[in-house]
């Protein structure tokens, strides 16, 4: 019997399995090989040349080079075979790999060990000849020639290989190298532009998540987490880390700290560096691992984020979908990016503070002048509907402060606003405007008699007794004006002057008491009079145009449609909001004339352009009104567009006033092949059975939900909701207000189909939106 022709290899043997397996999952020896990366068209010819001069050299049918992992290996170039892998069960190359030696074998079907090996099955080895392929210093596979008979390799057959197995080794370092000198630039590319964006100031989470996009790029099997410490709960929040499962960030969001809390947990509460190789098996896990798990999540190797003088701020982690051990390249830029979201959280928690002490008062943590002014012109900027002020005055202040010193009198304020504070909404408006006045702006639009409930109860407040330390319970007393104002007709200095005049007046009748600036009303009364007369002549003058505002798709950017706005530009009035006359045009019913115009305009620019779609909104008066779906018939036959490119917005005040007629125009409409959509859904009562008992096909999120993305988890967790049962409905959802790139960014993220707003355009001619119609 032929006896087997094995290579000397020197202790210990390379076919001791434990001695295999410690060689093949070598950290080492793993990172080269992950450093390397797949093997693509940029490699594979120079590897093909050696393979094919090997298989010609040495006569051989099969020629191998294989990169070898822990369960598998990479059959990077092959001659004579198709597969491109193989189980580690099949191949004889792991053996070169733990010899770090030459393996000879003229049969391997008489090997004690080999013969059992399937790649005698699955590749047909019988004479098998493979020399280690080196790069820096680790043998990451081998080149093998390969015979379907016994052989007798020569000595020059060896030579051979060992030569050529030198060029493998050398091409795979230069492509070691390429790939790092590549990789290299690109960090240090993305760290500039961090750098950069934390000089400009940009927003925190673009910064954080510029980071963390620096480090998935250098190591593409991790998934990169960075959660921000708060301070007083203790507990941690996401902050950056996109390609984390958004179901994951949900469940460890608000995690309190702790040395057994996972690895996150345990960095942020002892501000270590804490490695976990492989969730199942630490037990700092055991209460969290279901959930990793459940998301493909098997590491986490977690640092510290902290300031310059070692407070934590947070923690940088990285997880992986297999366990593993970090490699010190790896660690070395997770402590980097710790130190740079450091850099970035530290100096905008700076400006924050400072921004902070500009904006609030000092005494009693409430906004001061400049803040209240600044949060009003906001809120009148975004506001749809009428906004509520209610100027406060204390009565008795200068009597604290005479009788009992001006640190009483401090107190006293200090009470007074936590009461303040305590008796309105958590985000409702409360400033101290200067001295001993407050003002109060509800965030909700309030009727006469909220307002004078609210008024009331912020009075009963005021007057409680106040207990000062050392001295007798004071009483003081308040007067209290209002004002209820338009936000598109008065500014934030009208709006305090009006509610300021009306507290006046309570106070020059003896203060303690409440009253609303009712000369607002009559002003209102007037200027209705005037716009209904005006607004009988304008289209017949020419006064009202069409403007439109495009829908942007989200999945591309691309515009999908545009809204069609109605806008009237008086010869007499000016440029009159649509807040002032739609409401009018409501009530006078000029709005089926109107409504009727604004859909024959829109539809026939629109027919101009090939494919586009338009929405036009339908009022609760035009909805009523049985004749609509003739009305809307006609003008799509007027003007040649196709019922699939029009979209009709409804209301909910319209849907929730529909009797049987209104129903039927709304069957009417979608047997007619029109889109029924429902505007500012989520601010009515009725929204869900609305979608239920009507042909609703899309939804549109009022602004005011949109507006507080990025700031309001209420107002995240309403777009959120809302986009998730419109989508299990099967039902597009559109996002107005958009006027913030972070607006963008999370709408993308919760799923949004479609937005506008004016980042992504204003209302105007049609030709701003899509450009010249084709000729």
């Amino acid at each position: 019997m032929r006896q087997t022709a094995v290579a000397v290899l020197p202790s210990p043997d390379p076919f001791d399995a434990q001695h295999v397996s410690a060689s093949l999952s070598s950290r080492a020896r793993l990172a080269v090989l992950r450093r390397i990366g797949g093997v693509d068209d940029a490699i594979r010819p120079a590897l093909d040349r050696w393979t094919e001069l090997a298989a010609s050299l040495l006569r051989t049918p099969v020629c191998l080079i294989s990169l070898v992992g822990e369960d598998e290996q990479v059959l990077a170039s092959r001659v004579g075979v198709d597969l491109e892998r193989t189980p580690i069960t099949h191949s004889f190359c792991q053996y070169v790999v733990s010899g770090g030696a030459p393996l000879i074998v003229e049969d391997a079907t008489q090997h004690p060990v080999l013969r059992e090996n399937q790649a005698i099955d699955t590749l047909g080895v019988v004479a098998y000849a493979g020399v280690p392929v080196r790069v820096d210093g680790e043998v990451l596979g081998a080149l093998c020639a390969i015979d379907r008979t016994a052989r007798v390799w020569s000595t020059r057959d060896r030579e051979f290989l060992c030569d050529l197995a030198e060029a493998v080794g050398a091409d795979l370092r230069l492509r070691l190298q390429e790939r790092e000198l590549r990789r290299a630039h690109d960090i240090a590319a993305a760290h500039t532009r961090a750098h950069a964006l934390i000089a400009d100031d940009a927003p925190l989470p673009e910064v954080l998540q510029t980071v963390a996009d620096a480090i998935e790029h250098f190591d593409p099997l991790v998934r990169a987490s960075v959660l921000m410490l708060d301070q007083d709960a203790g507990t941690l929040h996401h902050a950056a880390g996109a390609k984390l499962p958004a179901s994951y960030r949900e469940a460890i969001d608000g995690v309190a700290i702790g040395p057994d809390v996972g690895s996150c947990g345990r960095a942020a509460a002892l501000g270590v560096e804490v490695i976990t190789p492989d969730i199942v098996r630490d037990p700092r896990w055991d209460a969290y691992a279901p959930t990793a798990l459940a998301h493909d999540l098997r590491h986490c190797w977690s640092a510290p984020i902290l300031d310059h003088s070692g407070t934590v701020l947070g923690t940088f982690a990285l997880y992986g979908d297999a366990p593993r051990e970090p490699d010190e390249d790896i660690l070395d830029f997770l402590r980097a990016s710790a130190r740079l979201a450091g850099i970035a959280i530290e100096r905008r928690r700076s400006a924050e503070r400072l921004t902070h002490e500009a904006t609030h008062d000092a005494l009693t943590g409430l906004s001061n002048r400049q803040g209240l002014t600044e949060r009003m012109a906001k809120t009148l900027e975004r506001a749809r509907r009428p906004i509520t002020v209610l100027f406060v005055d204390l009565d008795r202040l200068k009597l604290v402060n005479d009788g009992l010193g001006h640190d009483a009198g401090d107190e006293v304020l200090r009470q007074v606003a936590l009461r303040l504070r305590r008796a309105v909404r958590a985000e409702d408006l409360v400033a101290r405007f200067g001295g001993d006045e407050f003002v109060v702006v509800p965030r909700r639009s309030l009727d006469e008699r909220r307002v004078e409930q609210t008024a009331r109860r912020l009075l009963r407040e005021i007057e409680r007794p106040v207990v000062l330390d050392g001295a007798e319970p004071v009483t003081v007393t308040a007067s209290i004006g209002s004002v209820t104002i338009d936000p598109a007709d008065v500014d934030v200095q009208e709006a305090l002057r009006r509610a300021d005049i009306a507290m006046y007046q309570v106070k020059s009748a003896g203060g303690g008491g409440y009253r609303p600036y009712v000369s607002v009303r009559d002003a209102q009364i007037a200027r209705r009079l005037v716009l209904e007369r005006e607004l009988r002549g304008a289209l017949d003058r020419d006064e009202l145009r069409v403007v439109f505002q495009p829908i942007i798709r989200l999945s591309d950017g691309q515009v999908d449609g545009v809204e069609a706005l109605l806008r009237w530009d008086s010869h007499r009035l000016g440029s009159v909001p649509p807040a002032d006359f739609i409401p009018v045009a409501e009530e006078t019913g000029l709005i089926a004339p109107i409504g009727d115009w604004v859909l024959r305009t829109a539809c026939r620019a629109v027919a101009a352009y090939e494919g586009l779609r338009v929405n036009v909104n339908l009022s609760p008066r035009q909805l009523a009104d049985p004749a609509l779906p003739g009305v809307v018939a006609e003008a799509l036959q007027v003007t040649g567009l196709t019922p699939d490119r029009l979209a009709l917005e409804l209301t909910e005040t319209a849907l929730l006033r529909a009797d049987e007629a209104t129903t039927d125009a709304l069957v009417a409409l979608e047997e007619l092949g029109v889109e029924l959509v429902l505007d500012d859904f989520g601010t009515g009562y009725s929204s869900l059975a609305m979608l239920k008992e009507h042909p609703v096909h899309a939804l549109k999120i009022d602004r005011m939900f949109v507006a507080g993305l990025g700031a309001d988890a209420g107002d995240r967790a309403i777009v959120e909701a809302v986009i998730g049962m419109a989508h299990g409905m099967a039902r597009p959802v559109t996002a107005e207000g958009v006027e913030h790139e972070g607006h963008l960014a999370i709408l993308k993220d919760l799923g949004c189909d479609y937005a506008q707003g004016y980042l992504l355009g204003r209302p105007g001619p049609l030709t701003d939106a899509v450009g010249e119609p084709p000729a």
